[in-house]
């Protein structure tokens, strides 16, 4: 049986201003667009049916760069009305009223901020801490409206000594919690181990994060394939259209794509319904091979997630 879908990963534009250490969008994003708005209608309606709760508009880019982001929100909220509707920024830019028109619709809003001064400018290249210092400056006069903005923290073997800096900024500006994710690889190529970034923790690391940041710590330790609510209830689409499972493996071929086939159509292909069957009884495809998030693990483990 095929579940209905609750949670939505939609990708609007794949342009963005950084190339983040972490990140590995030109390895997949395939040409620069913005999708335009008709095609956005058209892919909303076909997933209307669906009774989506909780939808993130991101992905490969950073959304605020779509030229029309704020009728983008609008046609989603109008769509979804009682949907939670999350979007990421990386707040290297000057504040507009697109932007303030949003707020109207976005109902949680993730400033990333991974690191410090040095760290933040070397792991979110070519991005500057005197940018990021103006744009939470302009966000002072920004009506927030309902919306939640809270602070989204990419965690490496870089800046683990940093996130205490970057808390104090949160409160100092006022923001919401503080959210730590501990950094993956999108990649099913890789395996964390083998980047020092995603697995080089020193033991005093772990133990710092376990005992000050504990509850801060995004994830679930005792995790496996079954698991995952991708297979069952999510759905990623790109730019293009394009549907694939999850935003773990992002450089996965697509099952499909939503201006060609139906979302219900592509849900029950053979080689979809091969990758849900596999994770549902653990006994996982070589789609999930090295699964970024199964990855974490022993890391979550270690820090008593």
């Amino acid at each position: 049986m095929t579940k209905p879908i609750t949670y939505a990963y939609l990708e609007t534009t794949n342009y963005c201003n950084l190339a983040c250490s972490f990140c590995n969008r030109d390895e997949v994003i395939g040409p620069l667009k913005h999708m335009s708005l008709e095609n956005w209608g058209k892919l909303l309606d076909g997933i209307k049916h669906h009774p989506i709760q909780e939808a993130k508009l991101m992905g490969m880019g950073e959304p605020m760069l779509h030229p029309q982001f704020d009728e983008v929100c609008r046609m989603f909220k109008e769509t979804f009305p009682k949907c939670k509707l999350i979007v990421a920024t990386n707040c290297q830019y000057n504040i507009n009223d697109k932007f303030r028109e949003c707020m109207k619709y976005i109902d949680m809003l993730y400033f990333s901020i991974d690191g410090y001064k040095e760290s933040y400018e070397r792991d979110r290249s070519p991005a500057k801490w005197s940018k990021l210092l103006k744009f939470l400056e302009q966000f002072k006069s920004v009506d927030r409206y309902d919306c939640d903005v809270v602070v989204n923290y990419v965690v490496n073997a870089y800046n683990v000594q940093d996130i205490k800096k970057i808390d104090d900024l949160r409160k100092e500006h006022n923001l919401g919690q503080l959210r730590l994710n501990i950094a993956q690889i999108w990649d099913a190529e890789t395996k964390m181990s083998d980047d020092i970034a995603t697995s080089g923790y020193t033991e005093e690391d772990l133990n710092y994060l376990r005992e000050n940041w504990n509850e801060q710590i995004m994830g679930k330790s005792k995790w496996d394939f079954e698991d995952c609510f991708w297979v069952n209830n999510g759905i990623y689409t790109t730019v293009e259209g394009h549907v694939k499972m999850c935003c773990m493996n992002t450089g996965a071929e697509p099952f499909g794509n939503l201006f060609i086939n139906s979302i219900d159509e592509i849900r029950q292909m053979t080689d979809y319904q091969n990758v849900k069957k596999g994770c549902n009884t653990n006994n996982p495809t070589s789609h999930c091979k090295n699964c970024s998030y199964k990855e974490l693990t022993p890391i979550l483990e270690y820090v008593g997630i």
